[in-house]
């Protein structure tokens, strides 16, 4: 079993481990027409079953990236400037801000700034792992993530080493804060929620495109700009299901994420999945959180959880108690998403083909086609920046 850790560019919460634990043991006592489940920061994900390794497509990433790789012998973090904050802190990390020394101009009043961006710095082999063991873990993500190139995609920029010669991840800083905190600073009005979750499946589009399933979409792990960007984060457990010299893809092992977002399919006795298919899920789940402000069930498992099975006899006749606040087009869309039926699911695409989508105005630079601007950030989160 691989260690819980934390990924996201945002400050845990210590209390939300004990929040969740009294909410997995009242599952039972949900009605059928009860509000959402409170929202709560997931616990530091855990892997709960052991994944099986897919040693040709792991190498095949890594070859792709060697030429990246071999500068581990030269680069030090202190290229990048030095580490003044911390953010997070997990098992096998810990996520800090780092400012460069070199100095930029600021499109504001003509004033200089330095480039800041997000270090992950990972924690030293411990004595019950291999070399082999610890590099492949902490390669793999680098591997996959630094290929990417979205606007919805969190960059990934290097791996270098430290003065303590511990393994660091340089990435894109997103100053905005994560998903979750906005959520419940309560602040966002629905054109800039409708923004945010377009702009998430932008971004689980490309993954899929390029045969990526990330496996942890949560709001946690959705991060923002100052200039009203959502991008997604966090590759820790994220599969290539398909290779560039691939047709068809292969299905996910392991049940891995954040409890509350992994898909019914996931919990089956094989673990075995199609992992985009589950990330359609996941995104589902975010969706309702963003304008229920809480979850509609803990787990989507039919044997453990009583208002899982509730969604499950109405989920067909579209009559879920939770679901009937939601407008027309989106009470639709949402249901197309968390069809327990991982093969008639609808895919990124189709959701981005969606009529109410397509009507849907993405900002540029926190303004949109209308004018209107937009705020997608947490007030109180940037005044502590």
């Amino acid at each position: 079993e691989e260690d819980h850790h934390y990924e996201s560019q945002q400050q845990p919460r210590s209390d939300q481990h004990s929040k969740q634990t009294q909410q997995e043991k009242s599952i039972d006592g949900i009605s059928s027409g009860s509000t959402p489940v409170q929202l709560s920061r997931s616990p530091s994900r855990q892997t709960l079953t052991t994944m099986k390794s897919n040693d040709s497509i792991s190498d095949s990433v890594s070859v792709s990236t060697s030429s990246k790789l071999h500068r581990l012998n030269t680069t030090n973090l202190r290229e990048y400037g030095e580490c003044y904050k911390r953010l997070g802190k997990g098992s096998t990390a810990i996520i800090s801000v780092c400012r460069s020394k070199k100095i930029i101009p600021s499109s504001s009043q003509g004033n200089k700034s330095s480039k800041l961006y997000a270090i992950k710095q990972f924690r030293k082999r411990s004595k019950a792992e291999s070399e082999k063991e610890y590099m492949k873990k902490l390669t793999s993500e680098f591997c996959i993530s630094s290929t990417f190139r979205h606007a919805n995609v969190v960059e990934t920029i290097d791996l270098v080493l430290d003065d303590q010669s511990r393994y660091c991840t340089v990435m894109e800083y997103c100053p905005g804060g994560d998903l979750f905190s906005v959520i419940m600073s309560e602040h966002m009005t629905d054109t800039e929620l409708t923004c945010c979750f377009k702009q998430m499946m932008q971004g689980l589009a490309y993954l899929h495109s390029v045969g990526v399933a990330h496996r942890d979409i949560k709001p946690e792990n959705l991060l923002l700009t100052l200039d009203g960007k959502l991008k997604i984060t966090d590759f820790g457990v994220s599969d290539v299901f398909r290779c560039a010299w691939e047709k068809t893809g292969h299905k996910s092992h392991g049940l891995v994420g954040s409890e509350p977002y992994i898909a019914p399919e996931a919990f089956e006795k094989d673990h075995e999945y199609w992992g985009a298919n589950a990330d359609i899920w996941s995104a589902g789940i975010v969706m309702y959180s963003m304008w229920r402000g809480g979850h509609a069930w803990i787990r989507a498992d039919k044997k453990s959880d009583r208002e899982f099975r509730n969604y499950l006899r109405h989920s067909t006749s579209r009559t879920f108690p939770n679901f009937k606040k939601f407008p027309d087009p989106m009470r639709e869309l949402i249901y197309s998403m968390l069809d327990p039926n991982p093969e008639t699911r609808i895919t990124a695409e189709q959701v981005l083909q969606n009529e109410w989508i397509q009507s849907i105005l993405v900002c540029e630079k926190g303004i949109d086609a209308m004018n209107c601007d937009h705020h997608h950030t947490n007030i109180s989160s940037l005044k502590k920046q």
